[in-house]
């Protein structure tokens, strides 16, 4: 057994509760994911104790671990998949339910992680409208108690005082995989078990590490503070775009297990503000609140089509909060204790019965296409448009480098000879490409695609989840002088951009350097782009299916192409909301067609309006104003 330390539960809100409040977008909680990293620490320690502890007294039983961790993790995980299931489908529109069973039956499977790195793409379906996306921290975690139990026993066969030495080669292989995946594979780098090993391992060194003998105060002290300042700089300075994990993981793991080390023995000041009653009740509660507060964030966002008030907001944590403590006072706790009713048969067999029932639902959503029958009126359409954006090779993915761009093959338009226009940005850009192929004769001048997945045209821009976007971007004046480029539009998702701390003073850096290059610069403003899918906002309208309009709010503060028209040189700046946007809205379906595919990219419909309406070198009639 494992001696109850209060301070772990207080260091357990410490996790949960910035994760929480950085889903909720809550201001100064930038790094508040890193609270999940903290969790892994967290369970590499109290795994590594209770596994070493027996396998050091000859008692370990594997069948006795895993019905342990049974016990503590599958209720509530199970309790969250019938409720959330639920209230999935009487939400959620067929196409989205047919990927929430997919969800569903890999969480199921315990492999979430596996399933969302494999589904994750620029186009996927926006991330926080997926209510089980958050499991994959749990895939993670239960594919290392399949590995780490094996792993331990079969070093203490070898020796029992040895375990030390193995797992730090181990976790300093998983490390290096983690900064060699930053660049490489940042997406599985996220994800997958091996680069993310060493963050639990780091809790079982401490695990290991801790004897006997009682560290003094003062490295106590210390330990504790270090500890708790690098975990506190991890939550408020490190941000989506910082690169994750790899170094930066470091703050978060290297803190937690410090706060860890400091708090055995006598402990430090650290681990007894931790033990304060508040901290050590929301901990108690945190592996519950970690599986409800998603669900029903995404779920209510997916429902009220826009974002949340601060007021929605605060009353879905409430009901997270709610619904943690019913999980963990009529699931979790009864089911921890082995009783007559709870033997482990009966967890066994309950656990299989509960696996079954829910691949069940997950596979019957998956073949039926989401449950149709439940929306007779709802029929889903592929959408032309993304498939003409010249994909992997004028517009290339997260995986290629500037030097699979296809060159001479990426013309849209060739005017003549009277010179080049450089269409340079991200899919925002090349969104733009069919409707200039499409317009080709308007053009009197060569028009040359040079676009990559979410990566805008800044020079000087780093995003870890495209590491080649810097290089991509600096190839811009070799690009000029060889295809002889006059002009350059530039055009981007400049709404993810603003928010990721780029701002338009970057912009205009970039313009005065393409002007200073002898350049005729246009920089194209942020396109109309809502909080879901066109068809699913049609649908949820209650519009009927021969509308030929229909118009929503905008997914961002029409200011931030205010603020760039006014960081820019005259003549320079292009707002696309002014021609195709209303006052307090903007049409996603005009003249019976889908202006967008997704939930902002052109469709071709779409794109070929949005050339002829405001796209710089077009050659406008009386028709086309």
């Amino acid at each position: 057994m494992i001696k109850y330390r209060a301070d772990i539960d207080g260091l357990r809100a410490l996790a949960v509760l910035p994760v929480v409040l950085f889903h909720a977008h809550i201001p100064g909680m930038s790094g508040g994911f890193v609270g999940v990293d903290i969790f892994f620490v967290i369970s590499g320690y109290l795994i590594c104790t209770l596994i070493a502890n027996e396998i050091q007294a000859g008692q370990f039983s594997l069948l006795r671990f895993y019905e342990r961790r049974c016990r503590r993790i599958l209720p509530a995980l199970f309790f969250l998949l019938i409720g959330v299931s639920g209230l999935a489908s009487w939400i959620l529109l067929p196409p989205d339910m047919e990927s929430f069973c997919r969800s569903l039956l890999a969480a199921a499977l315990f492999s979430s992680n596996i399933y969302f790195w494999r589904s994750a793409s620029y186009f996927d379906g926006a991330s926080e409208f997926k209510p089980l996306l958050h499991t994959w921290s749990l895939g993670v975690e239960e594919q290392f108690y399949i590995v780490m139990p094996v792993l331990l026993y079969a070093i203490g066969r070898w020796g029992r005082a040895r375990f030390g030495a193995p797992l730090m080669v181990f976790s300093l292989v998983s490390f290096a995989i983690a900064v060699w995946g930053l660049s490489h594979a940042p997406t599985a780098n996220f994800y997958l078990l091996p680069s993310r090993f060493w963050e639990l391992c780091s809790g079982a060194l401490v695990s290991l590490g801790i004897r006997e003998q009682s560290i003094p105060r003062a490295w106590r002290e210390w330990i504790g503070l270090a500890g708790a300042a690098m975990i506190g700089y991890a939550i408020v300075g490190l941000s989506e775009e910082s690169p994750f994990p790899g170094w930066n993981a470091l703050y978060p793991c290297v803190g937690a297990a410090a706060v860890i080390l400091a708090g055995a023995s006598e402990g430090s000041t650290v681990s007894r503000l931790l033990k304060l009653p508040p901290l050590v009740v929301v901990g108690t509660l945190s592996y519950s609140l970690y599986l409800w507060h998603w669900p029903l964030l995404a779920l209510a966002k997916y429902h009220a089509a826009r974002e949340l008030t601060d007021g929605e907001t605060a009353a879905v944590l409430a009901g997270a909060f709610i619904a943690a403590w019913f999980s963990w006072r009529f699931v979790e706790t009864p089911v921890r204790r082995r009783t007559q009713l709870f033997t482990t048969k009966f967890i066994f067999s309950a656990t299989a019965i509960a696996i079954v029932l829910a691949s069940t639902v997950g596979l019957a959503g998956v073949s039926s296409k989401g449950f149709p029958a439940r929306y007779p009126a709802f029929s889903w359409q592929e959408i032309p448009g993304k498939e003409r954006f010249n994909e992997r090779s004028c517009f290339l993915d997260e995986d290629q480098t500037y030097r699979e761009w296809r060159g001479k093959d990426c013309y849209l338009a060739h005017g003549g000879g009277r010179g080049t226009v450089l269409l340079w940005g991200d899919s925002y850009a090349a969104h733009y490409a069919p409707g200039i192929t499409d317009q080709a004769q308007q053009f009197d001048i060569d028009m040359l695609q040079y676009t990559a997945s979410a990566c805008p045209p800044i020079f000087g821009y780093y995003t870890a989840t495209r590491p080649h976007c810097r290089e991509f971007n600096e190839q811009i004046p070799r690009l000029i002088e060889k295809f002889h480029v006059t002009a350059v539009i530039m055009a981007g998702r400049w709404e993810s951009l603003l928010k990721r701390g780029v701002g338009p003073a970057d912009v205009a850096a970039t313009v005065k350097r393409l002007q200073g290059l002898g350049m005729q610069v246009y920089v194209v403003g942020q396109s109309p782009a809502f909080y879901n899918d066109a068809q699913i906002l049609f649908a949820q309208s209650k519009l009927t299916a021969d509308a030929a309009e229909g118009s929503a709010p905008l997914s961002f503060k029409r200011s931030i192409n205010s603020k760039l028209h006014d960081a820019l040189p005259p003549q320079v700046f292009i707002d696309p909301l002014r021609y195709l946007c209303a006052e307090k809205d903007c049409a996603y379906r005009r003249q019976g067609q889908f202006m967008v595919g997704d939930a902002g990219h052109f469709s071709v419909f779409g794109s070929n309006l949005a050339v002829a309406r405001y796209f710089p070198f077009y050659r406008r009639t009386a028709n086309t104003r």
